[in-house]
């Protein structure tokens, strides 16, 4: 199937692109190949460097719109496999989650100190445990997240 036919069956997919035309050219472009994680951590990474919660929120969103558009046109297209459909999925989850938590855990820390066992007194750090299908890497578009925070 080509793409625009592939897209027609998406609301979301010709949501996103009226709202981010841009992000057609960017499609096109990369439809062949899977997602590219390079420049998505990148821009990820320039937030949790500069600490700033606000940047990683919106970077996280773009990259969302960004993964599921390319994600559903290969899948629609037949590029893609299930097994890439939901490795990428889980990939940003799982990207989502260690750097929201990671950027979270170090400005409450800079705020409140750093957390100490109470019986140990060594310092502890947030776990974040990942269950049903994030867990089991076999997120899909539609699955929710089940995180557990320790």
């Amino acid at each position: 199937m080509d793409l625009d036919r592939a897209l027609a069956f998406s609301r979301y997919a010709e949501r996103t692109l009226l709202a981010h035309p841009a992000l057609r050219d960017e499609l096109v472009a990369t439809l062949d190949a899977p997602f590219d994680w390079g420049a998505a951590d990148r821009g990820l990474d320039e937030a949790l460097v500069g600490g700033d919660c606000a940047m990683l929120e919106e970077r996280l969103r773009w990259l969302r719109r960004r993964v599921f558009l390319h994600t559903l046109a290969r899948d629609l297209t037949a590029r893609a496999t299930f097994a890439e459909v939901v490795q990428t999925m889980t990939a940003l989850a799982e990207r989502a989650l260690r750097d929201a938590t990671e950027l979270h855990a170090r400005t409450l820390q800079e705020t409140y100190g750093t957390p100490l066992g109470g019986s140990s007194g060594a310092p502890q750090r947030l776990i974040v445990v990942a269950m049903g299908k994030l867990g089991g890497g076999e997120l899909n578009v539609s699955s929710d997240v089940d995180p557990v925070f320790m």
